[in-house]
């Protein structure tokens, strides 16, 4: 089967081949160093697909599937992401300048609540943490890299359940708030956490029984 791309704006093939999928073509493309930039890809299935270094600038991907995709490097400005499916997409070092329509999933802002998994003693990643506001070591700069799915320095928080799934084995679980001066990081394929410079830790409870052991930590 023959596919085609062609640009977004006036129609002209950039790039066409004989082969299984569009996947494969544009993949093909990529390898040839074909340009793509303003290429019509909208609800393209590009799962898994290796488009690292891609010059997919003002290309159309609205409605695309793009998860587990490889865009390392990929350049993506003012390319339209409206509704495409990034989970767990690679978009180290990508170019995402002046991208159109992307949108966090999580929608994280100052003030939110979420939840964090610890140690015994209230610690986790080597931070001895308290009932109240607990910020980054001094001399530690915050990893802010939203093209990262997990960031260091940085204090990473998520919705009840997921910590509950990804770290079961943690004896407890604090109800955390983002404070208002709080630089945060929500990566664009986040796994399903985020994170903080600083979090407020409002109430503490034991995982196991489920008591609020919040006065052992003030």
């Amino acid at each position: 089967m023959k596919f085609e791309i062609k640009s977004r704006f006036d129609g002209k093939i950039l790039f066409e081949l004989e082969t299984e999928s569009i996947k494969i073509c544009i993949e093909a493309a990529i390898k040839s160093g074909a340009n793509l930039s303003g290429a019509n890809l909208s609800g393209a299935n590009l799962s898994d697909a290796n488009l690292s270094r891609a010059n997919l600038s003002r290309a159309n991907l609205s409605g695309a599937n793009l998860s587990g995709a490889n865009l390392s490097g990929a350049n993506l400005s003012d390319a339209d992401l409206s509704g495409a499916n990034l989970s767990g997409a690679n978009l180290s070092d990508a170019d995402l300048k002046e991208t159109k329509n992307m949108v966090k999933t999580m929608g994280v802002e100052a003030g939110n609540y979420y939840w964090k998994r610890f140690e015994a003693g209230l610690c986790n990643n080597g931070y001895q943490f308290k009932v109240g506001l607990n910020k980054l070591r001094k001399g530690e700069i915050f990893a802010n890299d939203d093209r990262q799915t997990c960031t260091y320095p940085a204090f990473h928080f998520a919705s009840r359940s997921w910590c509950a799934v990804n770290y079961s084995e943690r004896p407890l679980e604090a109800l955390i708030k983002i404070p208002k001066k709080a630089k945060i990081n929500e990566p664009w394929t986040t796994d399903g956490k985020a994170s903080a410079d600083m979090i407020e830790i409002i109430q503490v409870f034991d995982v196991k029984t489920g008591e609020d052991v919040t006065v052992k930590y003030k």
